[in-house]
């Protein structure tokens, strides 16, 4: 059965898009059939960039057009998923995605007005192991969507105060979604990323992260991933750091939490 996973934190900065790209390689090269999703509405689609698509021909944009239209989006399909090199399917985002909200705003019907991603990956998910949904950094409609959208959520940070703030928000907000549109949905847990392991306040601060949420209940991932330079460079390369530096440590770590994950299944 398909598992879909929506990546999340309203704060940017916090590797985020790479977590999505990450697992997305690292569950592929495991054998899994994985789709990547790129719903960041903030005009700046990091993750179809990432991956060499800064340009799509169609994108999300038009699926969610048909659907707000009540159109079947079957055929369109084919002419918006890409394959990636590594294997990962792409459903790419561009620079209109922004301009949905508008749309989705002229819905009168509020639970479609929410539910309209999920229209979408109910439409393909029987053909994947895994979706992954890497949202904007923001809380919004478009991030409703996302939610309404998800079996679970992943929410990264960094072990800084400036990236948790937006943490506590996002629970509320996932805990409404699970109330009002979505009951299956459960908050996975929580990855500590960016880890400078030189400085004892990236440290203190992530061991502090990982004892205070576990102690509300959350599970905090084991795994932390380490900041690293090659982490960044593999974005102009438009491959996943698993392919650019597969031996490196953030490579392993990030393989390392794939490993987690599906062990805590």
């Amino acid at each position: 059965m398909c598992k879909v996973i929506a990546i999340a934190n309203q704060k940017g900065g916090v590797a985020k898009t790479t977590t999505a790209i990450s697992m997305g390689a690292g569950l592929t090269e495991r054998g899994f059939k994985v789709l990547l999703v790129d719903v960041d509405d903030s005009g700046n689609p990091s993750l179809s960039k990432g991956l060499g698509i800064a340009e799509p021909e169609k994108s999300l944009t038009d699926l969610m057009l048909f659907r707000i239209l009540q159109r079947d989006i079957i055929e369109e399909l084919q002419s918006v998923i890409v394959r990636h090199q590594e294997g990962m399917d792409i459903i790419p985002a561009d620079h209109t995605l922004p301009g949905i909200t508008d749309a989705l705003n002229g819905v009168q019907d509020e639970g479609r007005k929410r539910g309209i991603l999920r229209e979408i990956v109910d439409r393909v998910k029987d053909d994947y192991d895994y979706v992954l949904l890497d949202a904007a950094p923001a809380l919004n409609l478009m991030s409703m969507n996302v939610l309404t959208a998800a079996d679970e959520v992943i929410i990264t940070t960094q072990p800084q105060g400036a990236s948790e703030e937006g943490i506590l928000e996002l629970l509320q907000v996932a805990m409404q979604v699970r109330a009002n549109m979505n009951p299956e949905l459960i908050v996975r847990g929580l990855l500590i990323t960016m880890l400078d392991v030189r400085t004892n306040y990236n440290k203190d601060k992530a061991m502090k992260m990982a004892n205070g949420y576990t102690e509300l209940g959350m599970k905090v991932f084991t795994t932390r991933i380490p900041r690293a330079v090659s982490a960044e460079e593999c974005v102009e390369k438009r491959i996943s750091i698993l392919k650019y530096d597969s031996k490196g440590k953030v490579a392993a770590a990030y393989r390392q939490f794939v490993e987690e994950y599906l062990n805590g299944r």
